[in-house]
C-alpha cells in the first residue's frame, strides 16, 4: 500500500506515518520510483499504536511493546504488558486523586468569592483565597 492508502484506511496522517517510520514503529520498503510501500500488516500495527496511545503510553513504551509482540508469544506479551498497565493505572489513579483535591479547593474558593461583599475599597490579594488559609 502507498502512504495515501494507509492514511485513508487508518486515519493516521502521512506526516505521522513518516515520523513513526523514523522511530521504527512501522516499516516500509521503497519502490523503484522512491515511493513508500507498506505491507497490509502496518494497519494492525497502527491500530495497536492507537490503542496504546489511548492508554497514554509513550512512543518508547509502545515501540518496546511492539517488539515484544513481534518476537514473543502471547504469554510473553501478556507478562510484559501487565506491569506497564499496572503502573499506568497507578499513575492515573494518583492523578484522579490530585484532581479531586483540586476540585474541592476550587469549589471552596468559588463559594468564598461568590459571597464576597461589594466594596469600593481596594481588594486585598488574599481576599479570594482567604478560605484556603
Amino acid at each position: 500500500m502507498r502512504i495515501s492508502e494507509v492514511t485513508a484506511h487508518s486515519g493516521v496522517p502521512a506526516t505521522t506515518l513518516r515520523y513513526y517510520e523514523q522511530l521504527d514503529l512501522i516499516r516500509s520498503t521503497r519502490t523503484t520510483n522512491g515511493y513508500r510501500d507498506y505491507a497490509p500488516e502496518v494497519l494492525e500495527r497502527l491500530s495497536f499504536i492507537g490503542v496504546a496511545k489511548k492508554m497514554d503510553l509513550d512512543l518508547e513504551q509502545i515501540k518496546w511493546l511492539l517488539d515484544v509482540t513481534e518476537t514473543g508469544t502471547c504469554t510473553n506479551t501478556r507478562d510484559a504488558l501487565h506491569p506497564v498497565l499496572t503502573e499506568r493505572l497507578r499513575e492515573v489513579e494518583d492523578s484522579i486523586r490530585k484532581l479531586e483535591e483540586l476540585r474541592v479547593v476550587l469549589a471552596s474558593s468559588l463559594e468564598h468569592v461568590a459571597t464576597c461583599p461589594d466594596s469600593s475599597e481596594p481588594c486585598q490579594s488574599e481576599c479570594a483565597f482567604k478560605s484556603l488559609a
